[in-house]
């Protein structure tokens, strides 16, 4: 045996690396020029979960499903009161309605775009809320839950997408579109690469009866629909997931899984995910292939909350955390809990 941890065996060193989640492959990087030209290159097969309860402070804080710890990151380029979340990449904003898209926020190589200031939005009065989704830099946001708006390269405004729909849950891009979900449970896509690029048109309606849930609970609950979201599945299809959450003094939900069909117009249920997970976020979501090098729970859904009480909408904004869903029985497992603003998954696309 070596003396000299420097002169351990190049290929000792690549396999320890290999199973080091991004913060500590970082550390092992920084031992030595042998270490660091042994490791690894950068890559991740499990999301990371954004706490993104440090505002104005020139760190992220991220919990790591891989070592189920927390990791703080120095980020000065990614200051900002708002955070947001799609394949991998980050999109914050600033008071003074600056945005910006920040790549793998937990990898050293950061590839950093400005984007057009939030005055830029067609008819807009105030910092509205927004949901996100990008892609190859192209990037659509609900700002107002109302409308969309489109953003493509070397454009300097964001233009508005017209459709008949007045809200939106969520939007995603599936099969070279974008396709949004609205508060009518009507799926709308928008080709932006396509003649016209600004329409968005309805290509489904879900049908108003559904069956009732296979795992029922305690007869005299209320439950509403407190979000719906849409999913591309490890298989490419279509996912409709919607969150249900109980109106009790403790936080409970359900969700229920539909697999749509754009092409037949066919709706089916969904009662087993088998070796697949979905991960549901402010405006992050998406599924992912469980193995057994993971320590994700197949056939389960983890997903982001905020649970606000009457008081807490005037007050510190709620609770927030995240919960694992099992599919397989309806149980709940609170799992990540605080008090902040929405949680993001970051998703491992690197």
């Amino acid at each position: 045996m070596t003396e000299n941890w420097a002169e351990l065996p190049q290929e000792l060193l690549q396999l320890c690396s290999q199973h080091l989640c991004l913060k500590n492959l970082s550390a092992f990087r920084a031992v030595c020029r042998s270490w660091q030209s042994a490791a690894v290159k950068e890559w991740s097969n499990v999301p990371w979960l954004m706490l993104t309860d440090q505002k104005g402070m020139p760190w992220c804080e991220f919990f790591c499903l891989s070592c189920q710890q927390v990791h703080r990151k120095l980020s000065p380029e990614v200051m900002a009161n708002g955070y947001f979340s799609s394949r991998g990449w980050v999109l914050t904003t600033s008071r003074d309605g600056e945005f910006h898209m920040l790549k793998n926020p937990m990898s050293c190589y950061n590839h950093i775009i400005k984007l057009p200031n939030w005055n830029k939005f067609p008819n807009i009065e105030d910092l509205p809320f927004f949901d996100v989704e990008f892609i190859y830099y192209k990037v659509m946001v609900i700002y107002d839950t109302r409308q969309l708006g489109l953003w493509k390269p070397g454009k300097e405004e964001w233009t508005a997408v017209n459709s008949l729909t007045e809200q939106f849950y969520d939007v995603i891009y599936y099969k070279g579109s974008f396709v949004a979900v609205d508060f009518e449970d009507r799926i709308l896509r928008c080709d932006v690469d396509g003649p016209t690029p600004f329409e968005a048109q309805v290509v489904f309606q879900m049908r108003q009866r559904l069956p009732e849930f296979k795992h029922e609970y305690p007869p005299g609950s209320f439950w509403y629909v407190n979000q719906v979201f849409l999913v591309q599945s490890t298989t490419g299809s279509l996912l409709f997931v919607s969150l249900e959450e109980q109106l009790a003094s403790t936080i409970t939900f359900r969700f229920r899984v539909l697999e749509i069909d754009l092409d037949t117009q066919m709706c089916t249920e969904v009662e087993n995910l088998e070796n697949t997970s979905l991960f549901l976020g402010h405006n992050s979501s998406f599924s992912l292939e469980v193995d057994e090098d993971h320590l994700i729970k197949p056939n389960c859904i983890y997903f982001t909350y905020v649970r606000r009480s009457l008081s807490q909408f005037f007050e510190d904004g709620g609770d927030t955390g995240m919960g694992i869903y099992h599919l397989e029985d309806g149980t709940v497992e609170l799992h990540v809990e605080g008090k902040s603003s929405p949680l993001l998954w970051i998703e491992p696309c690197f």
